[in-house]
């Protein structure tokens, strides 16, 4: 007796039927950009006070980093240990100045106390905690560990 191999319609029709519903309820994640976007902004957001912290303790001199719903901004101490903060920061690239002040669109920024300053030691003035839509990261007053 010959058995012959293969599926059965039912079997393709079942998997066939199996797969729309998954692309359905999964599809969407997948293209929409706001998660994306959101992660993208908090990512630079996060390195950005990083680096406001780094050169504060490269330069010796008192950095400040702003935050809120137009973006973020990085200035110095116009005489580099007092005075307002009106120096802009030159970013990495050679970019000036350093700040993103186009946050993505449907992005909630909100952050309390900030702007912060950073001093010599790399410790901030205050403690300050920012969430970016679904993210949140914070400043350690004593510590100055942004995490």
């Amino acid at each position: 007796m010959k058995y012959q191999r293969g599926f059965t319609i039912v079997e393709l029709v079942m998997t066939i039927v199996i797969m729309g519903i998954l692309a359905a309820v999964m599809g969407p994640r997948f293209f929409d950009r706001k998660v994306f976007d959101e992660r993208l902004f908090f990512e630079e957001t996060v390195s950005a006070v990083r680096y406001t912290q780094k050169l504060a303790l490269a330069s010796g001199c008192l950095t400040q980093v702003s935050l809120g719903a137009g973006g973020y901004h990085l200035r110095r101490a116009a005489s580099c240990t007092s005075g307002v903060f009106s120096a802009e920061v030159q970013g990495p690239d050679g970019q000036t100045p350093f700040a993103n002040t186009e946050v993505p669109a449907g992005v909630s920024v909100s952050a309390t106390n900030f702007p912060v300053v950073f001093d010599s030691l790399g410790r901030p003035s205050s403690a300050a905690n920012a969430t970016i839509g679904a993210f949140t990261f914070s400043v350690t007053a004593e510590t100055g560990l942004v995490q």
